[in-house]
């Protein structure tokens, strides 16, 4: 019989697949190495304190945990049990815990699971909302939250900078994901984080003028953190027709047609009545340094591709100055490898480690025996429980052996009082038979007596 129909088409390949299999285990990769971070505060904090803490998680968006409310009863544990709990499980890389004391706010960044730890003092801070403000055209995208920002490390130097130094540049940058500039989309770029290192030299400064002006606390290293979103207009156009392409159009109702807007006069040569153009501050700046031709579309109208645009930054919050005070090798624990106040020599650094080492090993040598005498009477009131509860049952099987004896004794008693009354009965019988046979002898003599004296007489 022949074939009837056409040969099949085969539509289904391995190789699709096997791609897809590939190209999802490259994109789980390069989730794996996105830095995710944690903002929690520790401890009893002011208002502002916590609207500090949504400030930084807002910060450290799209890769932080913005939703994340501590349990009052565990705000007294450690950095390591957060690194321990969430670094494998949500895969948190960085923590930052926000605590506060009667003199100063303290901010420590701590690198999961094992290290190392920054510690800062916040010596002033400026929340989101006051920044907003008094700014005349806050910016407001939720959108712009969607991407990482783009980090600046600025004055921080290079390869020849002090190891600490060397050390936050390193901390701050690994704290958001790193950008790929061959393969990064234009349109991601919406916010700046920068992270200025301000060096003073405070050894010549006059005290007296110093506290007259208010910097009588000024530090010979600071660290100033700003957030910036980045705000493009299109510009080589006339600053009214900008705002027609922007749609923002003002109110023309005065002016006969748009011409009479854009020319700032009638057709017959009169100035145009005023309109509200809503033409830019002074903050927004119009020099040239700021113009860029967009290579590809950004966010806004007119920010087309190879469009000349201007570029803004517009501050979102919050900002912060920062003082590094201590940085442990270990998470908020471990060896201090630098502090701001306390300078050791290399023999007190030796000596000072030594002596950790053995209070290390007593702390050591302390819980072993402690949990050697807590098993010893762990094991020791079990016993005395099983010694317990074989008394308890010795006593409860001689009661039941005392219980079944007296029960055995008082049946052989019924048995003996039945038998004793049934004798007591028989000799009743016998007594009886005997008194009735002498009463039945006694009136067969008194008969016989009776016949002799009837003879006699």
């Amino acid at each position: 019989m022949p074939r009837r129909g056409r040969k099949r088409k085969k539509t289904r390949t391995h190789v699709v697949e096997t791609d897809e299999r590939i190209r999802g285990a490259l994109a789980s990769q390069d989730e794996l190495k996105i830095p995710r971070s944690l903002v929690i505060r520790r401890g009893k904090v002011e208002s502002e304190v916590v609207e500090l803490v949504g400030d930084l998680r807002k910060l450290m968006r799209p890769y932080t945990a913005v939703n994340f409310k501590e349990d009052a009863k565990n705000r007294k544990l450690t950095l390591s049990h957060y690194a321990n709990s969430l670094s494998t499980s949500m895969g948190v890389t960085h923590i930052f815990a926000l605590s506060q004391n009667s003199s100063r706010i303290n901010l420590r960044i701590g690198r999961t699971p094992a290290g190392p730890t920054l510690s800062f003092r916040v010596k002033r801070f400026t929340l989101g909302r006051q920044i907003r403000a008094v700014q005349r055209r806050p910016y407001d995208s939720t959108k712009a939250f969607e991407s990482p920002p783009v980090v600046v490390t600025n004055n921080f130097g290079d390869v020849s900078a002090a190891p600490h130094v060397k050390l936050m540049r390193i901390t701050f940058q690994n704290m958001f994901p790193a950008i790929n500039v061959s393969t990064v989309k234009l349109s991601e770029c919406r916010r700046v984080v920068l992270f200025n290192f301000i060096r003073r030299d405070v050894s010549q400064r006059d005290p007296e003028k110093a506290k007259e002006v208010g910097d009588d606390d000024e530090e010979d290293e600071e660290v100033e953190v700003r957030h910036y979103a980045i705000r493009a207009k299109p510009v080589g156009v006339d600053r009214k027709v900008r705002r027609i392409v922007e749609a923002k159009i003002p109110n023309l109702g005065r002016l006969d047609d748009i011409s009479d807007y854009i020319t700032g006069q009638t057709a017959s040569g009169a100035p145009a009545p005023a309109v509200n153009s809503g033409a830019m501050s002074d903050s927004e700046g119009e020099d040239e340094t700021s113009h860029v031709v967009l290579p590809g579309k950004y966010r806004g109208k007119g920010n087309n591709k190879s469009q000349k645009s201007a570029l803004k930054l517009v501050e979102l919050g919050p900002r912060l100055r920062l003082k590094l005070v201590k940085v442990e090798r270990g998470m908020a624990s471990g060896d201090v490898m630098y502090h701001a106040y306390v300078h050791k020599t290399p023999e007190e650094v030796k000596e000072l480690k030594n002596r950790k080492e053995q209070e290390a090993a007593l702390k050591k040598r302390r819980r072993e025996e402690q949990e050697a005498n807590v098993a010893k009477k762990k094991a020791a009131k079990e016993e005395k429980k099983a010694a317990k509860e074989a008394r308890k049952k010795e006593r409860e099987e001689r009661a039941m052996a005392a219980l079944r004896g007296e029960a055995g004794v008082d049946e052989n008693g019924s048995d003996e009082n039945e038998s004793s009354n049934d004798e007591d009965d028989d000799d009743e019988n016998e007594d009886d038979d005997t008194d009735s046979e002498s009463i039945a002898a006694d009136g067969d003599g008194e008969d016989f007596s009776e016949d002799e004296s009837a003879d006699e007489a």
